[in-house]
């Protein structure tokens, strides 16, 4: 055989090879790898119509098994992140917020940034040391692609979405994921994206980073635009650092910063101690804060509701304000719009990003193969008459970048004036 003929075999083998060691491939692994996947696709589908209270409430069971059976058609095709972009989309064309992809459960890693949507522009709020000159700057573009464009791609796929306000807040945090970058084709691997920002002067600066893994990411994010402040001062009940009050006896008012739940047993001691303390200095106003809250277990809540309905001193008729958010979704927003109804609350801030009346109440199950989480509604949820996009606010006060970068907190703010003038 010639030396011509002895090159060309060896490109061959070469690239026969490499076609079963192209990292991430779904297309370059063996046929079983694919019959697995089928085999993923199949149970996710399966056991969907299995556990899901309706499956079906916005989707057609005939476009669902078309958009799967389309899916497994493609396999050859996708790399492993460009299908779990696709089982994200068609996930949200199940249409509620509890039946996703749990991405977050698998391996992932984050691009050193975490932003806010304000008034439609993404603004760097927190940074690793490294980045600290660029909080405040807006977010233009994404390995050369405009931001607009970036959400155009990605916005119907964001998991986690029941409305525009969800999508605001899901999308400022996904757009921080490598594998979600790599499979919707924005960036050309998981190993590194270019992020270019602007300042208000109209200065750019593009940034090349690599992602890190979730714990890191959190660890590094050590800059933020403000640090959180305590409105009155200090804490005088502390659950945890995501459950505690402050009170300013002098305006006779105590704020309750509510962001995560915490158990059963956990919440009544809290609410115990708070009932004691609102009794004992004769607390006339309460605000509780839900506006970081994602949600939990919304009977947690109630049972501080149950607590505070026993203090007689508070202003039942105007002294009692929840702050809600985009961010305020799931348990969080049942527990608004259940204030509102049982606490005579006055719901002060922006609409929720969960819907009063939908479906939810999460619970998960995992594919046999890949072992990818997934997540499902098991009950549907009526908390006030009519659907909205969102608990809507007694008082709407939208979040603008002029009074954000000043440290200006306008619905506290609000609720504060508010009291003085009662006073």
């Amino acid at each position: 055989m010639c030396k011509g003929n002895n090159m060309g075999l060896l490109r061959f083998l070469l690239l026969f090879l490499a076609s079963f060691w192209a990292p991430g491939i779904v297309s370059a692994s063996p046929a079983t790898e694919i019959d697995n996947w089928v085999e993923d696709i199949n149970y996710f589908q399966r056991e969907l119509q299995k556990r899901h209270i309706n499956l079906y409430h916005t989707i057609s069971a005939e476009r669902l098994n078309a958009e799967l059976t389309q899916l497994k058609s493609n396999l050859g095709d996708l790399s492993e992140n460009q299908l779990l972009v696709e089982l994200m989309r068609i996930s949200r064309l199940i249409g509620d917020g509890h039946t996703m992809v749990a991405f977050w459960e698998q391996d992932i890693e984050f691009y050193p940034f975490r932003f806010l949507t304000v008034v439609g522009e993404l603004r760097l709020v927190s940074v690793s040391e490294t980045y600290r000159h660029l909080l405040g700057y807006r977010l233009t573009a994404v390995n050369g692609t405009p931001v607009k464009e970036v959400v155009k791609q990605l916005a119907p796929l964001v998991q986690g979405v029941e409305n525009e306000h969800s999508l605001e807040v899901r999308l400022a945090f996904q757009i921080t994921v490598a594998k979600i970058l790599a499979g919707a084709g924005i960036t050309d691997s998981v190993e590194r994206a270019n992020y270019t920002f602007t300042s208000d002067a109209g200065d750019n600066e593009t940034v090349t980073v690599t992602p890190v893994s979730m714990s890191k990411y959190h660890q590094q994010l050590t800059h933020r635009l403000f640090p959180s402040q305590v409105p009155f001062g200090e804490k005088q009940i502390v659950e945890s650092k995501n459950l505690w009050m402050s009170a300013d006896e002098e305006i006779q008012s105590a704020y309750i910063y509510f962001r995560r739940y915490p158990s059963f047993s956990d919440m009544e001691d809290f609410s115990e101690d708070i009932e004691d303390f609102l009794k004992k200095k004769k607390i006339k106003n309460l605000i509780i804060d839900l506006r970081d809250n994602g949600g939990g277990d919304f009977f947690v809540g109630l049972g501080m509701a149950w607590r505070l309905v026993l203090v007689d001193s508070l202003d039942w008729d105007h002294g009692v304000y929840t702050l809600i958010s985009n961010k305020t979704y799931s348990a969080a927003m049942s527990n608004a719009a259940q204030y509102r109804q049982l606490l005579n609350a006055k719901l002060i801030g922006e609409p929720t990003g969960g819907n009063p009346v939908g479906y939810q109440d999460m619970d998960q199950f995992s594919l046999p193969n890949s072992g990818w989480t997934i997540t499902y509604s098991k009950r549907n949820y009526r908390f006030q008459d009519a659907f909205t996009e969102g608990v809507q606010p007694d008082v709407l006060i939208e979040q603008d970048w002029q009074s954000y970068q000043k440290g200006i907190d306008k619905p506290l703010s609000w609720v504060l004036d508010d009291i003085r003038k009662r006073m």
